[in-house]
């Protein structure tokens, strides 16, 4: 018989905040005793005690970590080669290692009611409990001598229209990553397409721009904060397998710190980061971003503005330089057919230039 998985995450997630409880009373408790004699016999402290960092987290997610962490430490994984974005688990292996022992590390899991394991290909787990999916990706660490001089994110924006060009641009051997519009007639189908095939999703959150319309679900500069925040957190519920947000649009509402700090904060709540598609130059994504110490980074280039095959292959050639020049850039392009034809032709070359092409959550600074 299967042992109850929600009962036992709790009681790990419950341990585990006990243990940081009696840290944090620890560290109270120090502080206090060593405020100045002198000032104690005056019956005054210099100012109000800074309280420790408090731990927030939900119990049942808290615990589902915790038994994949344990998983881990069964395999000899050092904590410092674990890296945890929403539900995403980057693994930094020595060497590889081979299925079998990761399936033996992860049996634990085959007495869990309702958790299911998925291995789907080289270097992938997926493990659904609770109605949540986290994924597992062990990549083995390039010798110093192999590694590249810098890497490159390209972030597709507007998934979601079109089915025909999301199979054609996911049919591309390269660690893409799609940003996917809510509320079009292949939002849901999209993003499972191309998380099924391995890609990276984002939610791409229209916003208010320079007088275009900004297409369903936008968020406009005339809202209050609250009611942006309710329209993310929908936009949230219609993409699934999103591990980040980029703005669509957003020019009239990026610069609205009191909107920004309402959706970035929502956004750091469920563990995503945001990438700011930079569509104006006094928004500020950034500053917010780094205020509520939120996971984040910028747009470097725009790959076509112009839709031509010279056009395109030209601003990919500034995405290179640029990474060249800060070890790392992000561009964004869009799903047109000649974008689809030259990323098809021009990745492939990346590599012999040193240049890796990564995922855009590899790049985000912060990163929980």
């Amino acid at each position: 018989m299967k042992k109850r998985t929600r009962e036992i995450l709790t009681n790990a997630a419950i341990g585990a905040l006990v243990i940081a409880a009696l840290v944090v009373t620890g560290i109270f408790l120090h502080v206090y005793k060593t405020q100045p004699a002198k000032k104690e016999a005056q019956g005054k402290l210099s100012g109000p005690l800074q309280s420790a960092p408090q731990i927030v987290t939900e119990p049942i997610i808290l615990g589902e970590q915790l038994l994949i962490k344990g998983c881990l430490f069964n395999l000899g994984i050092a904590r410092e080669n674990v890296r945890i974005t929403g539900r995403t688990v980057e693994v930094t292996l020595e060497k590889e290692l081979k299925e079998s022992r990761i399936r033996e590390a992860f049996a634990s899991f085959d007495d869990l009611e309702g958790v299911e394991i998925s291995f789907q290909g080289p270097g992938k787990v997926v493990v659904a409990m609770n109605s949540h999916e986290w994924e597992l990706i062990f990549r083995v660490r390039v010798p110093e001598r192999e590694k590249p001089l810098a890497s490159i994110a390209i972030i597709i924006d507007d998934m979601g229209i079109d089915m025909n060009i999301a199979r054609q641009l996911g049919a591309i051997d390269a660690d893409l990553t799609f940003s996917v519009l809510p509320q079009q007639p292949h939002t849901d189908e999209v993003a499972r397409l191309l998380h099924g095939k391995g890609r990276e999703i984002l939610l791409h959150l229209p916003m208010e721009g320079n007088g275009k319309n900004p297409g369903a679900g936008a968020i406009y500069r005339s809202m209050d904060p609250s009611q942006a925040g309710a329209i993310l957190l929908g936009a949230l519920k219609e993409v699934p397998f999103a591990v980040g947000v980029n703005n669509h649009m957003g020019s009239a509402v990026t610069p609205d710190e009191a909107i920004m700090k309402e959706v970035l904060t929502i956004i750091k709540d469920r563990g995503l980061f945001f990438v700011d598609s930079l569509t104006i130059g006094s928004s500020v994504g950034g500053e917010v971003a780094s205020e509520i110490h939120l996971p984040f980074e910028a747009r470097d280039v725009f790959l076509d503005n112009e839709q031509t095959y010279p056009y395109i292959a030209g601003q990919l050639e500034q995405l290179v330089a640029a990474a060249k020049r800060h070890g790392k850039a992000i561009g964004i392009c869009h799903p047109h057919p000649v974008t689809a034809q030259v990323l098809a032709r021009e990745i492939p070359k990346l590599k012999d230039r040193g240049i890796a092409l990564v995922r855009v959550s590899s790049l985000v600074r912060n990163r929980i």
